[in-house]
């Protein structure tokens, strides 16, 4: 409960105000290479644990407040405000048992979010290929509204979760449905390209 709580307050927290293959190449037989596409304006943000692409221009937060959730590893933020509500991605690490499933994880979590967002609404479901550890793991791609408190604007989320030995991610980015389509754009991008090494 105290995991789905922190989850469900670092999906909200970040507005700081303001397909793959599988396993093995099937035609090759060599193992699974992660994916080493550049976007252009784009930089590389390997964080030993994982890695992402994200907009040149957003800022990296890596010190929160204190009444941020200690799961949260760090977050990015779209520098244009043009918004009361800032476009964002966060990352959170929770421990897993050893042989956590990234497949079951992704559903344990979207059904923490569902349950407990205000507002929810599922907008899409998407089987998603991601590499982690020298391999490809289904998970999923979810794209979701809500927000966690009743007088709040409802707030867009797209969610991708993976497992790396005792270490689940959720990685998530969250937009104003008025966003620009830049911004949104931004945001499922950067989502896709993460992957943990």
């Amino acid at each position: 409960m105290k995991i789905s709580k922190l989850i469900i307050i670092s999906l909200l927290i970040i507005p700081l105000t303001g397909c793959f293959g599988g396993g093995e190449d099937d035609d090759t037989g060599e193992p699974a290479t992660p994916p080493s596409e550049q976007i252009s304006f784009y930089r590389v943000v390997d964080a030993d644990e994982f890695v992402i692409q994200i907009p040149e221009d957003w800022e990296t937060i890596q010190t929160f407040p204190t009444n941020y959730p200690e799961n949260t590893f760090v977050a990015f933020r779209n520098n244009v405000q043009d918004h009361e509500f800032v476009a964002n991605i966060n990352v959170v690490r929770n421990p897993v048992e050893e042989g956590t499933q990234t497949e079951d994880y992704a559903l344990q979590m979207y059904n923490t979010v569902s349950s407990q967002l205000v507002n929810f609404k599922e907008l899409s479901t998407e089987e998603y290929e991601l590499y982690a550890n020298g391999e490809y793991v289904k998970t999923y791609l979810y794209n979701f509204e809500g927000s966690n408190d009743p007088t709040e604007k409802t707030r867009r989320f797209l969610q991708l979760s993976g497992v790396s030995g005792t270490n689940a991610y959720v990685i998530t980015g969250s937009y104003d449905k008025n966003d620009t389509e830049l911004a949104i754009d931004q945001v499922n991008q950067s989502i896709q390209t993460f992957y943990l090494p």
